[in-house]
């Protein structure tokens, strides 16, 4: 049994797909999975960390204002359709699944041109563009939040399944993950993330607040993205802050874990991450997601007491450092929302996905009236 995974152009994508090829396999021994992608991107570099088969495909998304760079975007997707196109016809998987992001949609759509069954998993209350456009065409759409349904009104059958996260971060303990990061058990950790790009908001309110939070006391990890990490590194360490700057972590499971506190952006994947491993955040959503879906999946978690929320134009260091002061000191409004952020998990999702895509692939091999099987 063959399965082909695509999405990407965030770790928001291609996690969920690593954690649903990870439950495929632990739920079938005879399952292989192999993924679909840009070269030299996120996607790449995460699956490869697994071991599993990357195939590169050419593939870029729309720019929202005008760009010049769109007037070569249908050649670039065209040339990715053809690609997978050729890569499908001789693989032939039973089952094309697709997490999101424009990284998926030329595999997607070659997949259907052959008449390979689509599985989808939409990670966020709104529903991005492949996910719109391939709904209609595919076998079933799980879903994170029950609100995206109606966003997808063409599609055969939408299962609200969760966000799946990968087994880590179940498995992650706090006394272990600070162990492995030279981090003391008494230490008061908090982690900032902007998401697997980074978020200069993030970024500079974090610099803007180091003195603060040196003076607290306060242990920091910060994932910059690429472009930050020198100059945050540089301010939180004159500022004398204890501090851990990575452009990204490809182990969250173990940060996630080891922090008390987690600042970040509010994407579907980041939320649902935060929420098995049970840890309280500060949320930022980002100002500019499409149909403002950050902020109905940060206002969500915080009304179920598991967050709180700053808006983008209202992070500065000050509003920051006495957040997270704040929250720290709070011990038993911190362990309260980090109850409230577990009873929000939905740690069997990757399973749930798994399940539709097994069965799936079953159905299409059951032998037909003529004893052939379905191919």
């Amino acid at each position: 049994m063959r399965v082909m995974i695509a999405g990407g152009g965030t770790g928001g994508h291609i996690s969920p797909g690593i954690a649903i090829a990870d439950a495929l396999e632990r739920a079938s021994e005879g399952v292989e999975v192999f993924f679909m992608g840009r070269r030299d991107s996120i996607e790449e570099r995460l699956v490869g960390r697994t071991g599993r088969d990357f195939v590169a495909v050419p593939s870029m998304g729309l720019r929202r204002r005008a760009d010049v760079r769109n007037l070569v975007m249908p050649f670039t997707v065209a040339g990715g359709y053809l690609r997978a196109l050729a890569v499908l016809g001789s693989r032939r998987p039973d089952v094309a699944v697709g997490t999101g992001g424009f990284v998926s949609l030329p595999p997607m759509l070659a997949a259907r041109t052959l008449s390979i069954p689509i599985v989808l998993q939409e990670q966020n209350s709104y529903p991005g563009l492949a996910t719109r456009v391939l709904s209609r065409v595919a076998r079933s759409v799980h879903t994170s939040f029950e609100e995206t349904e109606k966003h997808l009104p063409g599609a055969r059958d939408v299962v609200l399944s969760g966000n799946p996260v990968r087994a880590e971060f179940s498995e992650a303990d706090r006394g272990s993950s600070r162990l492995s990061l030279g981090i003391p058990e008494d230490a008061r950790v908090v982690l900032l993330v902007g998401g697997s790009r980074g978020a200069r908001r993030i970024n500079d309110a974090v610099s803007a607040a180091a003195r603060t939070l040196a003076d607290a006391d306060v242990t920091l990890i910060v994932q910059t993205g690429r472009y930050d990490s020198a100059a945050v590194g540089a301010a939180l360490d004159a500022a004398g802050v204890r501090a851990m700057v990575e452009p990204f972590f490809d182990d969250m499971a173990t940060v996630y874990a080891a922090a008390d506190l987690v600042v970040s952006r509010s994407g579907a994947t980041a939320i649902a991450e935060m929420e098995v491993v049970g840890k309280p955040s500060i949320l930022v959503p980002y100002p500019y997601a499409t149909e403002g879906h950050q902020m109905k999946n940060a206002r969500a978690v915080e009304s179920a007491g598991a967050a709180t929320v700053i808006p983008d134009e209202e992070l500065t260091g000050d509003r920051l450092a006495g957040e997270v002061i704040g929250l720290l000191s709070d011990v038993e409004r911190l362990a309260l929302m980090a109850r409230r952020a577990r009873t929000l998990a939905r740690p069997d999702a990757a399973e749930r996905v798994a399940g539709a895509v097994l069965a799936l692939a079953g159905e299409r091999r059951r032998p037909r009236g003529d004893g052939r099987t379905e191919q």
